[in-house]
């Protein structure tokens, strides 16, 4: 048997271990840790992950800001908080978020550098003993969402909870607790009942099946919001489906300025489908067809959005928006929930593009460029944030995934908050 001196043998198994890395892909040289979270270290794939602009995300509900520019430094904005939803305004200025607590929330914003919150709906309450059932002045709000002016956002809430006659929203006589969609200005104080009560609505929900979530403004094309609606289906009601809606965010209120008598109002939310909104479907009601979390490219023409295609399976698709479908206003006897007009705004859906498919894919959101997209995936028991290049057909204006261009950004250890959806600008 032939023997080597110590020195070869020490050079071979140096050689082992580096063939050994190259097989395995040394992915954890791609990796650098860049701070603490609950579960131990958390890092980001310096090398690889190439992105331009900036990210916001929250690890353990504290709001961090993640430069293209200078990965190994993520920048933490707040602290001792339970921070969700970050949105950034168009202009880059300013950040809006959700401030939890155990029985109410907060929405508030600050400088996208950071800063101190600015409280703009208060929902901090009590509790009123009121017979059988006590009455709660608490308020829950969510999912903030900039208007195209800087000035204004839309947002979640159960703001008119206390608000609507029975009568007139299918013999509901309890709280609605389902969310919707309210616009507030920035420099407004929504912090007593009647303040926070007359937010301007934007758009209603069907009672009892979860309400609205989220809204998202549809760049470069005026008044107009997408959102996601939750209601169960006739005729037994036991069956959910899910759509996108495009809507006109002056619709409700301009017909409240008209006719401001709240006992006889044209919109209004309502039980077993008897609500009446502007809301126009893109997306169609269907038991267990679940279509949700839509987001708009940086030109407003195509809708990215989420797909549950079975128990552990989500999709991500693309689909052209309908134009036209909102409002007209050559046309005064425009009737958004006509026949004509339902159809038309289903007219584009199957043309719907699948983009990729994982066991729970979520929360897409693009680049400012189009190029790109950063979206959620759970593997290994964990989420973490992911991109992905897009590629844009000059001939058909559709969009698909370049393929292997996945490529993972974080490795959390579970410290990335999944249920607050992560923005990116420039």
């Amino acid at each position: 048997m032939k023997r080597y001196p110590q020195w070869q043998l020490f050079l071979l198994f140096i050689l082992l271990a580096l063939s050994l890395q190259g097989c395995l892909g040394g992915a954890d040289d791609n990796y650098q840790s860049v701070t603490k979270g609950k579960n131990g270290d958390v890092k980001i794939n310096t090398q690889q992950a190439a992105f331009k602009g900036k990210m916001y995300f929250t690890l353990d509900r504290n709001l961090y800001m993640l430069d293209g520019k200078d990965k190994e430094h993520p920048k933490q904005l707040t602290r001792g908080m339970d921070i969700r939803d970050p949105a950034v305004s168009p202009d880059g200025k300013w950040i809006a978020f959700i401030i939890r607590y155990k029985d109410y929330s907060d929405l508030a914003y600050m400088p996208t550098g950071g800063g101190k919150p600015v409280i703009i709906a208060d929902g901090y309450g009590k509790y009123i003993p009121t017979g059988d059932t006590p009455k709660s002045t608490h308020h829950w709000f969510a999912q903030p969402s900039w208007d195209s002016d800087n000035q204004h956002i839309y947002f979640l809430g159960d703001n008119q909870k206390y608000f609507w006659n029975p009568k007139l929203v299918g013999n509901y006589d309890a709280a609605i607790l389902d969310m919707q969609v309210f616009r507030v200005s920035m420099h407004d104080k929504l912090n007593t009942e009647d303040t926070i009560e007359d937010a301007q609505p934007v758009a209603y929900t069907t009672i009892g099946a979860g309400g609205l979530r989220d809204p998202a403004y549809r760049p470069g094309h005026k008044n107009q919001l997408v959102y996601t609606s939750y209601k169960y289906t006739a005729p037994d009601y036991s069956k959910l489906a899910v759509q996108l809606n495009l809507i006109d965010t002056n619709a409700i209120q301009d017909i409240i300025t008209q006719f401001p008598d709240q006992y006889n109002q044209k919109y209004h939310p309502g039980a077993y489908q008897s609500e009446v909104d502007p809301g126009v479907a893109l997306t169609p009601e269907k038991a267990d067809l679940m279509n949700m979390q839509p987001t708009f490219s940086p030109d407003g023409n195509t809708i990215l959005y989420v797909r549950r295609e079975d128990a552990t399976h989500m999709s991500f698709y693309a689909m052209p928006v309908v134009e036209g479908i909102t409002s007209d206003p050559n046309n005064p006897a425009f009737d958004p929930n006509s026949n004509a007009n339902i159809t038309k705004g289903l007219s584009l859906y199957a043309k719907s593009q699948k983009l990729m498919t994982g066991q729970y894919l979520s929360q897409p959101v693009w680049s400012p460029d189009g190029s790109q997209i950063a979206y959620y995936d759970y593997h290994d028991t964990t989420f973490d944030l992911w991109l992905a290049q897009t590629v844009k057909d000059p001939k058909t204006g559709t969009y698909s995934i370049q393929k292997d261009s996945q490529v993972q950004l974080t490795q959390a250890n579970g410290s990335l908050d999944a249920d607050s959806h992560p923005v990116w600008s420039n």
